[in-house]
């Protein structure tokens, strides 16, 4: 989740039929209609749509201080080997420079630009889905665990830990509140005690929710790995299931769509039932993460002076961190 200031400056560029002109400049390296090009969203990333020859592509940039030129080049080497293993996922296209990345100063700064097909298909909520889609889900996400356990050494993927990710908000937005420091003690002591070998940890996804997967006649294809990190398989299980348990506040282990996930899962991998009863624990984690997020994102005010849209996000997103905090009291 971006800065509110950041985005508050790009959609500066964007126009009243949702073209950017930010987006227009970046898009200049790779051969598109220069008369189309669409903003579609804001969250972690910019994203935006473009044609060319009557396919349709998305552009995804950000600032550098959100999504370093490092970690990126670091995903699209994910994306490479994953197509290897004939994992389906949306490909990126190379730049007229021949380059999978381009990196531009700009005067909102520099960004980081990418292009990826736009995969057809559909798109579904958790209320959409049968049993027998919760067991093809959860093959899916096995299957591409199954994949990372066999990632190359020498590929070397530079991806944060779960850990690292924890111990970095916490560095960034130092607190004495009493109930964020208790929360912190408590999952800083859990995350040391946590086992950890080859079988339960490695490479995820962590993001592999219902928004970032598309279905069609072929299979499920997947999109959105900027988000991958190192940690426990289960972590992303829990993390795809958020929607199912109401943000994983009421998580039920006899719920049957969830075992029909985890049936699915245990078809291309092995999780214990050990490692699935850590999962409350992985939601109390998300939680507290998704809490820091919200208190970095959110740093300008509601004023007059903002369009209407920023204002109402301002609020819609300062609720949800006070509901957040709410959730870490309540734990303690």
């Amino acid at each position: 989740m971006m800065k509110l200031s950041l985005m508050r400056d790009v959609f500066t560029t964007v126009n009243s039929d949702w073209d950017c002109g930010l987006a227009a400049d970046l898009a200049s390296n790779w051969n598109h209609d220069e008369t189309w090009i669409k903003m579609w969203r804001a969250s972690a990333n910019f994203i935006c749509f473009i044609r060319n020859d009557g396919h349709h592509y998305v552009i995804r940039f950000n600032n550098d201080s959100e999504r370093s030129l490092k970690r990126i080049d670091s995903e699209i080497k994910i994306l490479h080997y994953l197509k290897s293993k004939n994992i389906r996922i949306a490909e990126p296209v190379l730049s007229g420079n021949k380059n999978y990345i381009e990196r531009t100063n700009t005067a909102y700064g520099t960004f980081n630009t990418c292009v990826f097909e736009r995969l057809s298909g559909k798109q579904y909520d958790i209320d959409d889905l049968k049993p027998d889609d919760f067991l093809t889900w959860g093959e899916s996400l096995g299957k591409l665990h199954k994949a990372f356990k066999e990632m190359p050494a020498d590929l070397q993927i530079s991806r944060i830990s779960h850990v690292d990710l924890f111990e970095g908000y916490v560095k960034e937005t130092l607190t004495a509140d009493y109930v964020e420091l208790k929360e912190i003690e408590y999952l800083s002591n859990w995350l040391k005690k946590l086992k950890k070998n080859k079988d339960n940890y490695g490479l995820i996804h962590y993001d592999f929710e219902l928004d970032n997967i598309i279905w069609n006649e072929e299979g499920l294809h997947l999109i959105d790995f900027d988000d991958s990190i190192y940690s426990w398989y289960a972590a992303d299980i829990v993390y795809a299931l958020r929607d199912l348990f109401d943000d994983g506040n009421e998580f039920k282990k006899d719920d049957e769509k969830f075992l029909s996930f985890i049936k699915g899962y245990r078809r291309e991998n092995s999780i214990s039932e050990e490692e699935l009863l850590e999962m409350p624990n992985f939601y109390r984690l998300h939680h507290f993460i998704t809490f820091k997020k919200l208190q970095r994102s959110v740093d300008i005010s509601i004023c007059e002076d903002n369009p209407e849209w920023l204002n109402e996000l301002i609020g819609k997103l300062t609720n949800m961190k006070t509901s957040y905090y709410r959730g870490l009291k309540m734990r303690q």
